[in-house]
């Protein structure tokens, strides 16, 4: 018997990491137990859509291999005009849209559903962090000319964004940081929400504080919301204390520009940049790494921090929204204000140069992870919400839906470490 199909709407992802990719995966392999699985993006490729340089005025659909998942780019209309980006194209929606009976969001923010609100679909919602924070510090380095366009825009976007929360049969969010914000746009307390986190299985048994200490930073730096300049003063005053510790920067490397402030100073040649790593790779230096630094102005949740968790890291982050609901201080690590460099470089020596108090983070980081964020859990929640939004699905689930407790579903649960 054929498995039911189910349209995964995301957004696109040009490097092979990060927290959206990422949930997209684990989505996409959670629905291949129980249904045949493509995952849909809008497609900006000039080959498929509307471009004036290319002399291309008609945009079309694309089978694709994306990261291993089975796909489907839809060519968009007039990449200007950001509003435009779905509505101009939903013919296109349509067609490649057609004879799929259950669809799921999973995206930064909630924009990629746009579509599924225009053709009146029931839908499930996986979001990360809401439309203006996941652009706030982006638009700071557009052109004057693009920043025009975006200030016209941007009445239009929120509202899409508004309608496509309003119209989610049931909304799954990352964090109770991102599930606040969601609240605040609707003006409400939404009922069929839950904070499904990110489900982590825990490494090692065991994390010991080594002898050559190693702090170790995961992102895209080029970003501007990863704050790279935080990054390297922290570090900076790190190798002013002790100038054995290196730092260790895995992700795409800043840009020349941004390296050319610090690659003078002396401290800089205690950085190595890894470049883009796979998942085995990225957890090789998990595992020699003693201490995660998180220096970014904003993150839905932050799952480079559960990862590092996960090989029992202590984790010391700035105050930048989804982090807070695993970095506990004195607990697990540490918070500090967004670009209070100081007080970060305290933190992570405090916890380096203390082998006492690093075991018990490391015990505690550990346990946390083993506690809060379970495959199990994770699959449980999503269970729960598909059979809200199409209650024919409780036949298709092999298993019973695991009960999940009233206190979960609404609200972040006590943390007891």
């Amino acid at each position: 018997m054929a498995k039911p199909k189910i349209a995964i709407l995301t957004i696109r992802n040009s490097y092979k990491f990060g927290g959206v990719l990422a949930s997209v995966h684990k989505l996409y392999q959670f629905c291949e137990q129980y249904f045949d699985p493509t995952v849909f993006y809008l497609s900006f490729d000039p080959k498929i859509s509307v471009s004036l340089k290319k002399f291309n005025f008609k945009n079309d659909i694309r089978k694709v291999d994306y990261f291993g998942m089975n796909a489907v780019e839809v060519g968009a209309k007039y990449a200007f005009w950001e509003p435009g980006h779905y509505e101009y194209s939903l013919e296109l929606w349509k067609k490649a849209l057609q004879g799929y009976d259950y669809f799921f969001i999973v995206s930064g923010s909630n924009i990629a559903g746009y579509p599924l609100v225009q053709l009146n679909k029931k839908y499930a919602l996986s979001v990360a962090t809401v439309y203006q924070d996941d652009r706030e510090q982006r638009v700071k380095s557009l052109s004057v000319f693009r920043k025009s366009i975006d200030i016209f825009s941007q009445l239009k976007m929120k509202k899409i964004e508004k309608e496509i929360f309003k119209n989610s049969g049931y909304t799954f969010t990352i964090s109770n940081y991102s599930r606040k914000r969601i609240d605040q746009i609707l003006g409400i307390n939404s009922h069929n929400l839950a904070i499904y986190g990110f489900p982590v299985n825990v490494k090692v048994k065991a994390k010991q504080l080594s002898q050559n200490k190693n702090i170790i930073a995961v992102g895209r730096f080029a970003d501007p919301r990863k704050n790279f300049d935080m990054l390297m003063q922290v570090f900076k005053n790190i190798y002013t204390k002790d100038n054995s510790i290196k730092l260790y920067v895995v992700g795409d490397k800043p840009s020349k520009k941004m390296l050319d402030k610090f690659n003078v100073q002396e401290f800089y040649k205690n950085i190595i940049f890894t470049g883009n790593l796979n998942q085995n790779e990225l957890d090789e230096f998990y595992g020699i790494a003693d201490l995660m630094l998180i220096t970014s102005y904003q993150e839905g949740l932050g799952i480079i921090g559960l990862e590092a968790m996960a090989y029992g890291l202590p984790v010391v982050s700035t105050n930048c929204g989804g982090t807070s609901d695993y970095v506990i201080n004195n607990k697990t690590g540490y918070l500090v204000d967004i670009n209070d460099d100081k007080l970060m470089a305290e933190y992570a020596l405090y916890i380096l140069n203390s082998p006492d108090i690093y075991k018990n983070f490391s015990e505690n980081a550990l346990n946390f992870i083993k506690d809060n964020y379970s495959e199990k859990k994770f699959e449980a929640i999503i269970k729960y919400g598909l059979i809200t939004v199409y209650p024919e699905l409780s036949n298709l689930f092999d298993n019973k839906v695991v009960e999940i407790e009233n206190s979960f579903i609404k609200e972040q649960k006590e943390i007891n470490i």
